[in-house]
């Protein structure tokens, strides 16, 4: 039986994947079934930053996990029992939500209500039971943006502008990107292709236009440094970035192999 460490240990490939997405920046389009249930949603509380998704089933079924190595499959495996995950974060903790058939509560979670669990440190946990018990959730525009951007989508991620995400290595840079946006995030949409496409909202027209700037600097910084690896190097060179008054999007499609590779590159 999986233990607590590993539980909490496992989403932060989640917050890989999507800060990949995030980084190169499709969200396919659908209503039905919601991006975040209102009962997930109100397990978020106010201090949340950080909001990324995954619809686990969609995962399960794809070849993209294949190309990921094992990771991702430990992923599943620790929340085998689970369809959507949810992973909140304040700047100090991460919050695991849960949404799935459970006969049995999870390792180290707490039911909330039927088919839905939290994780994470008893402060996280009780901030959880306290906002679910308000009976709505605390940061309204971080769902809003992540069911916007996210809607269809295998994984996602939803941030609030001037937020410090803490990532290492290649993806590190990102959080400039952050200073000059309301929101931002991305999504990784599963299909015959795989696409990843990086959403922002400019503070202002200039806000947006100096979005537009660093992330194309980002992606040639990028393309540059995978001369030796002209495959990655072609990937990179692909993406359409596209700005409409304070949105800015960036748009990425490759074999779900491709991206895998390019994921686990950028992850490193």
């Amino acid at each position: 039986m999986p233990t607590l460490d590993a539980r909490v240990r496992a989403p932060r490939l989640l917050l890989a994947l999507a800060s990949l997405a995030f980084g190169i920046g499709i969200a396919c389009k659908q209503s039905p079934p919601p991006v975040v249930d209102s009962g997930m949603a109100s397990c978020i509380s106010s201090d949340t930053v950080a909001l990324a998704g995954a619809d686990l089933d969609r995962l399960r079924a794809s070849p993209f996990v294949a190309g990921t190595g094992t990771s991702a499959h430990d992923l599943l495996a620790q929340y085998s029992n689970a369809s959507k995950l949810l992973v909140a974060w304040n700047s100090r903790e991460l919050l695991i939500v849960e949404r799935g058939l459970f006969k049995v509560p999870p390792p180290g979670a707490t039911i909330i209500e039927p088919g839905l669990a939290v994780a994470g440190s008893p402060s996280a946990i009780s901030s959880a039971v306290a906002q679910h018990g308000a009976g709505s959730t605390g940061a309204p525009g971080l769902i809003d943006y992540g069911s916007e951007i996210g809607a269809g989508s295998a994984v996602w991620l939803a941030v609030r502008g001037r937020a410090a995400l803490p990532l290492s290595g290649n993806l590190a840079n990102l959080n400039v990107l952050l200073q000059d946006a309301d929101f931002a995030g991305a999504s990784l949409d599963l299909g015959e292709a795989a696409t990843v496409r990086f959403d922002a909202r400019g503070r202002t027209a200039e806000s947006a236009g100096r979005l537009e700037e660093r992330l194309r600097g980002f992606l040639s910084l990028a393309q540059e440094a995978e001369i030796h690896r002209p495959e990655i190097a072609r990937l990179l060179g692909e993406a359409r970035i596209e700005r409409s008054g304070r949105n800015v999007t960036a748009t990425l499609s490759a074999s779900p192999d491709a991206l895998a590779k390019l994921v686990a590159d950028f992850a490193r």
